[in-house]
């Protein structure tokens, strides 16, 4: 079971959730990339650079066992 949540909130105040917690990270991944994509991905990364100057990884495994790292500056949380 995955421990993200990826939705989108839209302007008309709904929520278009793409993936819940009860999803595999796998399958996170696959909606992201596709099936097809060959070879498969080991993992999908997620970078984001604060204003303070934090770098942040979110690392979602290809995995439907495993689960998602986040990364501040390199040290994980």
């Amino acid at each position: 079971m995955v421990n993200l949540r990826i939705e989108a909130p839209l302007v008309d105040g709904s929520l278009l959730p793409y993936i819940d917690e009860g999803d595999s990270c796998a399958r996170t991944v696959e909606i992201i990339c596709g099936d097809d994509l060959r070879p498969p991905p080991q993992s999908l990364k997620i970078h984001v650079h604060t204003s303070e100057g934090k770098k942040i990884v979110v690392t979602i495994p290809n995995d439907k066992n495993d689960q998602a790292r986040v990364t501040v500056d390199g040290s994980p949380l």
